[in-house]
């Protein structure tokens, strides 16, 4: 194929606070010219980026202030043209090739929404929140799956825009899960490249100050407003005990808090179908969990 045959452009989001890292990030984008259109980063409340200057391949977007991380990535991408968006958390960095591999995956296969890449940390090794299928065992090769990682990723526009993009009130947490939902919804398919690879340093939710109470709030909120009541119900109920789990007991407080307020926000109900709900289950991440 030729690479222009489905060109990629990258975005990067940032809130300025690791310059070294960021420069790492745009380093493996701008040296990977094969298949790439442009490198946006998003100044996400940051101000200017003296570090992107030195890139000749990026651009900044900004926004005066934090708008999160799905408003954030929406703006990045309304700042492209390509027919394929690829987005790389600021921290990270993509392997030699990722963008034409990425290319030619959304080149052989017309329906294809989303791909998710191969997340790797200091040891090798790819987290289990980062495997999208349940149990977090590896994914070998090149699968269909239920949702994709946000920060190793690339979504051809298309679709992103017929399901109507990003629920942006998530502010930080679950937005990716949310539109895979729909964009399985309407019969796009989401697919695994674990040949292509991306580090990203091993890092906790706690990094955040709101991190473990936007889990709480996010789970209710896109339970709420994506899911059929019945599904909704038993995915809320699941993840209080289980979020109780995998959080540290000093941020048990926190989860509950945002478990609690994701029933007080207001949300627009846009339900997935049941026959969606059994797709989703068979491409190993059913909805009740």
């Amino acid at each position: 194929m030729t690479t222009d045959a489905a060109e990629v452009d990258w975005i990067v989001l940032t809130m300025g606070n690791r310059p070294d890292m960021l420069r790492t990030a745009l380093d493996s984008l701008c040296d990977d010219t094969t298949g790439r259109g442009e490198v946006v980063v998003v100044s996400n409340g940051a101000g200017p980026l003296d570090e992107v200057t030195d890139h000749t391949c990026a651009r900044v977007v900004t926004s005066a202030e934090n708008v999160g991380v799905p408003q954030g990535r929406h703006l990045g991408l309304r700042g492209t043209s390509a027919p394929v968006v690829g987005f790389l958390d600021d921290d990270a960095s993509a392997s030699a090739g990722a963008s034409r591999a990425i290319a030619e995956a959304f080149h052989d296969e017309p329906r294809l929404a989303a791909v998710s890449l191969r997340v790797t940390d200091e040891h090798g090794v790819s987290a289990r929140e980062h495997i999208p299928r349940l149990g977090g065992a590896p994914l070998a090769g090149r699968v269909d799956v239920a949702y994709f990682l946000g920060g190793a990723c690339a979504i051809r526009r298309t679709a992103y825009e017929e399901v109507g993009g990003y629920f942006g009130e998530l502010f930080y947490g679950h937005e990716e899960i949310e539109l895979g939902w729909r964009l399985v919804d309407a019969g796009w398919s989401i697919r695994y490249l674990g040949d292509v690879e991306v580090f990203h340093p091993r890092a906790a939710i706690s990094r955040h100050p709101e991190g473990w109470a936007l889990t709480g709030r996010n789970r209710v909120l896109v339970a709420r407003r994506t899911l059929p009541w019945p599904i909704a119900l038993v995915h809320v109920a699941v993840w209080l005990p289980l979020g109780l789990r995998r959080a540290p007991r000093s941020m048990w407080r926190s989860y509950v808090n945002g478990w609690c307020s994701g029933w007080r926000h207001p949300v627009e109900r846009r339900p997935i179908r049941f026959r969606t709900v059994w797709t989703l289950t068979r491409l190993g991440r059913p909805p009740l969990i």
